[in-house]
């Protein structure tokens, strides 16, 4: 009912064809009808029509790109408009939202996959990033009025090969941190592999997060910076992390850096410039990718984190708190590690003091027996 009254007044309660809402309090039952008739004329002309009759894909930019200011991590907002202006601005911009359907999307993700080349890697994954923020930009559209639909949702996402993240083995770690000493990186590399931090949470890291008290760490928003899901979380620190931390800490007290933040080069904080040293000391200590070899990836500062909750899963920590250390929203993405766990738990038998990998087995009775030593299979008349 588009006229209801509430209380001692009446009002009018209509949702627009530009799917906005439009309500009015009134006094009386034959002022609301007035009120509705006058709205309903309004519709009927057109005043209240979808605004994406007469805008671009192109014209509707400048509104998304504020609002995707504001509201998206800067590092997400940057991508997104890189995605935009480099490939969907120079394809979708001159076409009006209400012609932009998911046949004229399925052509666009074609023709990127086109462009597949030597000298140009669109991989699936990259198209499928494209494809979702356009998907976004026509769910803002939506809510502002400007389309009825979003036409990027009947269109299928490209399929992508899923592999287990490359993570260090413990001798790979000893050997990369070897090779570190020495850098300005190797606090930073030291702490990421025992923590499992992510690059922003590293290199935001204050000195008032670390409290060597409680030997604990706390990763948390601060004044410019926030989580990647807002939420903060606390871990203890490992003894290594504990006394590198420590001594980092004296070093900087000492050559009288006064940088809150923990990382420093220099006397000043480390926003960026870690790729080119560190890609030296993983060929320094041999663990660059094989050539040809797809299936082996590049060890960047991600591989840490990944290094991190791989070697607990080995360790048998359950996948929960694994999530929780990581800061995993969604316990789907803490599964990737689940194989990991799985193959730890299917080994424990083996700690059976008979499994035959205890030498003290003969010590509750048993034998272990080599097939030579079985007596020979009596022939019975099934199995002639």
């Amino acid at each position: 009912m588009p006229i209801r009254k509430r209380g001692k007044t009446w009002s009018v309660d209509v949702y627009l064809p530009n799917g906005k809402r439009y309500r009015k309090t009134v006094g009386t039952k034959k002022q609301a009808e007035e009120v509705e008739r006058k709205v309903t004329a309004e519709i009927v002309t057109g005043k209240w029509s979808l605004r994406g009759s007469d805008i671009t894909f192109g014209e509707l930019l400048p509104e998304y790109f504020e609002y995707s200011k504001t509201s998206k991590a800067k590092t997400t907002h940057s991508n997104d408009r890189y995605r935009i202006e480099a490939h969907l601005l120079p394809y979708f911009g001159k076409s009006f939202l209400k012609d932009i359907t998911p046949k004229m999307i399925d052509r666009y993700k074609a023709k990127r996959i086109r462009e597949r080349s030597s000298e140009s890697k669109v991989s699936n994954n990259t198209v499928n990033h494209e494809l979702v923020c356009l998907s976004h930009i026509f769910k803002m559209a939506v809510r502002w009025g400007y389309a009825e639909q979003n036409p990027a949702t009947a269109v299928e996402k490209l399929k992508v090969a899923r592999r287990f993240p490359r993570f260090l083995s413990l001798e790979e770690i000893d050997r990369l941190l070897d090779a570190c000493k020495g850098t300005h990186i190797y606090p930073i590399v030291m702490t990421a592999i025992h923590t499992g931090m992510r690059k922003s949470e590293l290199l935001n890291l204050l000195w008032s997060d670390v409290d060597f008290d409680q030997r604990k760490i706390s990763i948390q928003p601060s004044k410019d910076w926030h989580t990647k899901n807002y939420k903060p979380r606390t871990m203890s620190m490992t003894p290594a992390l504990y006394e590198m931390l420590w001594r980092h800490r004296k070093a900087q007290v000492r050559n009288g850096v006064k940088s809150e933040y923990v990382f420093t080069y220099n006397g000043k904080r480390i926003k960026k410039g870690i790729r080119d040293i560190l890609r030296t000391a993983v060929e320094k200590a041999g663990l660059k990718p094989k050539p040809n070899d797809e299936d082996s990836e590049k060890v960047t500062l991600h591989t840490f984190r990944h290094t991190f909750a791989s070697q607990l899963a080995i360790a048998g920590v359950p996948l929960r708190y694994i999530q929780e250390l990581m800061g995993h929203q969604s316990s789907q993405t803490t599964l990737q590690y689940a194989h990991l766990s799985e193959e730890h738990v299917g080994k424990q038998v083996f700690r059976l003091p008979f499994s035959g990998e205890n030498k003290s087995w003969s010590q509750i009775g048993h034998k272990v027996l080599n097939i030579a030593d079985l007596p020979p299979r009596k022939k019975t008349p099934s199995s002639l």
